[in-house]
């Protein structure tokens, strides 16, 4: 959904950076989606990895000059260095979209992602199940893949210079940041 939108919102970017930590499944994961959906749409993309926050800088640093924008999953390194990667795009002028909200309101311009309010509910429901005597091992893993929200992280997207359709900003899945 990440990659669809950015094919909206900024369609000269055919080469994106991936910066992620090799150590975290869930952005390997997150990256190995990405480079498929790349590889299936004819985007291009270089990857910088790092192992700790004092790498990141240097992983932005080194793909900026190379990239048309930047794709970051949801990964905890880059997550707690995010001033550092949302500073380096913002100075070349490349949005950052990122996999988290959290990314977002920390300077990224821009994810999909789920509600929060509807991840609390189906939470609830789960323990509930819990606290009746259900093992856990019987309840279905819940896959949110519809009713995601679009995050915006306006004081990006204005420094970026991007201007928003209306059929997104007036989406009630909009959500400014």
């Amino acid at each position: 959904d990440i990659f669809e939108l950015s094919a909206e919102l900024t369609p000269d970017a055919r080469t994106f950076g991936f910066v992620y930590n090799t150590s975290e499944i869930n952005s390997v994961t997150g990256i190995e989606r990405a480079k498929k959906y790349c590889d299936e749409h004819g985007i291009s993309y270089k990857e910088a990895t790092v192992t700790g926050t004092a790498d990141v800088q240097q992983a932005a640093a080194s793909l900026v000059n190379d990239v048309d924008a930047f794709f970051t999953p949801n990964d905890n390194t880059v997550a707690s260095a995010m001033n550092v990667v949302s500073d380096a795009c913002k100075k070349a002028n490349k949005p950052l979209y990122v996999g988290a909200d959290s990314m977002v309101k920390d300077g990224g311009f821009l994810s999909v992602g789920i509600d929060y309010k509807e991840l609390g509910k189906e939470t609830a429901k789960i323990v509930d199940k819990v606290l009746k005597g259900n093992k856990v091992e019987n309840i279905p893993v819940k896959v949110f893949k519809t009713n995601l929200k679009i995050y915006v992280n306006t004081t990006t997207k204005d420094k970026l210079g991007i201007k928003l359709p209306e059929n997104i900003t007036s989406d009630s899945k909009y959500t400014e940041i």
